[in-house]
């Protein structure tokens, strides 16, 4: 008997989601398997990937910071550009007044 595309791929479809399904079921086993061969050994990770840390050392050095313009400015010349990260001493103490940081700046 001759199946069609579309029989075909549904039957494809169902065993990739078979698949998928045990991969799901194997992966926590296979995991605590690799877990217990690590400890045993005493196996580092830098043994695992070579290299890794300075990938991660050269990645984050070379991101750039982007100059922002300065969006605020304290009463003795201080700026922030307002971006991620800490808020500068100045700005957390003019928001604890409950000052607008618009005004203040």
């Amino acid at each position: 008997m001759e199946n069609n595309y579309l029989e075909l791929k549904q039957k494809i479809e169902a065993m990739q989601s078979d698949l998928e399904r045990a991969r799901i079921a194997e992966v926590p086993k296979i995991v605590a398997s690799i877990k217990k061969q690590i400890e045993e050994y005493k196996i580092a990770p830098d043994e695992l990937y070579p290299g890794l840390r300075s990938q991660l050392a050269a990645s984050r050095s070379g991101r750039s910071k982007r100059d922002r313009p300065a969006k605020y400015r304290s009463p003795t010349g201080e700026t922030w550009s307002g971006g991620p990260g800490r808020k500068p001493m100045w700005v957390r103490e003019i928001e604890a007044k409950g000052e607008d940081l618009d005004v203040a700046s």
